[in-house]
C-alpha cells in the first residue's frame, strides 16, 4: 500500500483522534460532528479534510454511500455521558444508542477497520433489554464479518501525560488487530508544562525535554493561554490546596460549594501524570505552581496536542472542546498498529516509544 490508507472520523469534535492517524500516516477524508465550536477547531487544523455538520442520525445513506469500499478506516467516540460513572447512567439516555449509528455507516462504507473509543463505563452498562451494550457492539460487528478486539487503554502509558484510562473496540476484516504495547516513557506534568511560562508571558521557555520539543510550533507563540480569573473567596481555597490535593484540604468555612468528587479542585502533582482532563475550569483543575486554574493550552498539552494546534470558541468552548477530545499521542499508537495490519506487516514483539516514533 503506497497510498496513505483513508478515514473517516465519526463524532469527530476537535480532531484529537483525527490528528493522532495523520501523524500515524493516514488521511482523514472527512470528519462529522454537530458542535459548531469544535468543529471550528477541526476546520482550523485539519485544512485539507471535508467537514459535515450535520447529527449524524439524520445522515441519508445515499451521503455514506458515496464512500463505499473507498474508506479503509473508520474512527468514532460517540457521546459518553450517558455511560460515564460520573453521570446517572440512564439506560433510556438516547446517547446510548448512538452507536447504532455507527453500525449503519459501518455497514454501508465497508471500511476494512474500524475503531470506537468511550469511557469505561460503558463496559459495565445494560441497554434497557438487560443487554451489556459492549456486547452488542461485538455481536453487531461480528455480523458485519468483522473480528472484534476491545480493551482499555491508559493514555499515560503511551506518552500522554495524563492518566485517562477509555476503551477501544478495534473491528477488523483483515484478521486481528492487536493493541500497542506500553511505553516504557512516562511523561509527568512536570515534564508537559514547565516550559509554559504563567499567562503574563506570550512566547515558550526553551523546550527542557523531548516531550517539550515535540510540542514546539515553529513560531514560539503561545496560544489558549488566558487564565480564568478568580474572585478572593476562589483564590483562598485554591491557596489551601497543595500539591496532589484537593478539596478535602480546603477547611469547611471556605469550602462551602459542594461538590465532593475526588477531583475538585485538585491541584496537579507535577511527579505525576495529569488527573483525566475534564472541563478544568468547571471542576477546577488547579496549576501546580500558580494559584489558578489551568489554561485551554495547559490542558491542551497534558491532552498531547502540540502548540501549533489552535483552539476556537470562548475560554469555556476551549475547555469543553479538549475534555471531549481523544488524546493525539494515544491516537498515533493504535494508528500505527492498524497502518502496520494495512500493510501487512508482522507485528513487532514491541512497539517503540510513542516519542521516538514521530518522522
Amino acid at each position: 500500500m503506497n497510498r496513505k490508507p483513508k478515514v473517516i472520523d465519526l463524532f469527530c469534535g476537535i480532531g484529537g483522534f483525527s490528528k493522532g492517524f495523520e501523524m500515524a500516516g493516514f488521511e482523514v477524508v472527512l470528519g462529522i460532528d454537530n458542535w459548531n465550536p469544535a468543529l471550528d477547531t477541526f476546520k482550523k487544523n485539519h485544512n485539507n479534510t471535508e467537514i459535515l455538520n450535520q447529527d449524524i442520525c439524520e445522515i441519508d445513506d445515499k451521503f455514506y454511500k458515496k464512500f463505499s469500499s473507498k474508506i479503509d478506516v473508520i474512527i468514532a467516540g460517540p457521546p459518553c455521558q450517558g455511560f460515564s460513572m460520573c453521570g446517572t447512567r440512564d439506560v433510556n439516555d438516547n446517547r446510548n444508542r448512538l452507536f447504532k449509528e455507527v453500525i449503519r455507516a459501518v455497514n454501508i462504507i465497508n471500511p476494512k477497520i474500524v475503531v470506537i473509543e468511550n469511557v469505561v463505563g460503558l463496559m459495565s452498562m445494560k441497554t434497557p433489554d438487560g443487554y451489556f451494550v459492549k456486547d452488542i457492539i461485538a455481536n453487531e460487528f461480528e455480523k458485519l464479518g468483522y473480528v472484534v478486539n476491545n480493551k482499555i487503554l491508559d493514555a499515560s502509558d503511551y506518552n500522554v501525560p495524563q492518566s485517562r484510562k477509555r476503551v477501544f473496540f478495534i473491528a477488523s476484516k483483515i484478521g486481528t488487530v492487536r493493541f500497542p504495547k506500553k511505553s516504557s516513557n512516562t511523561i509527568n506534568v512536570f515534564d508537559a508544562l514547565s516550559n509554559v511560562p504563567d499567562t503574563n508571558n506570550k512566547h515558550y521557555l526553551p523546550p527542557k525535554n523531548k516531550f517539550q520539543q515535540l510540542m514546539k510550533s515553529s513560531e514560539n507563540i503561545i496560544y489558549n493561554h488566558d487564565a480564568m480569573k478568580h474572585n478572593k473567596e476562589v483564590l483562598r481555597r485554591i491557596l489551601n490546596v497543595p500539591q496532589g490535593g484537593n478539596w478535602k484540604d480546603i477547611p469547611p468555612e471556605i469550602y462551602n460549594v459542594g461538590g465532593n468528587h475526588s477531583n475538585n479542585y485538585r491541584r496537579l502533582n507535577p511527579n505525576k501524570p495529569s488527573i483525566t482532563i475534564k472541563h478544568a475550569t468547571k471542576s477546577m483543575i488547579i496549576h501546580y505552581e500558580y494559584n489558578r486554574v489551568i489554561t485551554a493550552r495547559e490542558a491542551a498539552r497534558l491532552q498531547s496536542f502540540s502548540d501549533s494546534f489552535i483552539i476556537l470558541g470562548n475560554r469555556t468552548d476551549q475547555q469543553q472542546q479538549l475534555a471531549n477530545a481523544v488524546p493525539p499521542f494515544l491516537g498515533f499508537v493504535i494508528g500505527k498498529q492498524i497502518l502496520n495490519k494495512l500493510k501487512g506487516k508482522k507485528e513487532k514483539i514491541q512497539i517503540q516509544s510513542t516519542l521516538s516514533n514521530f518522522n
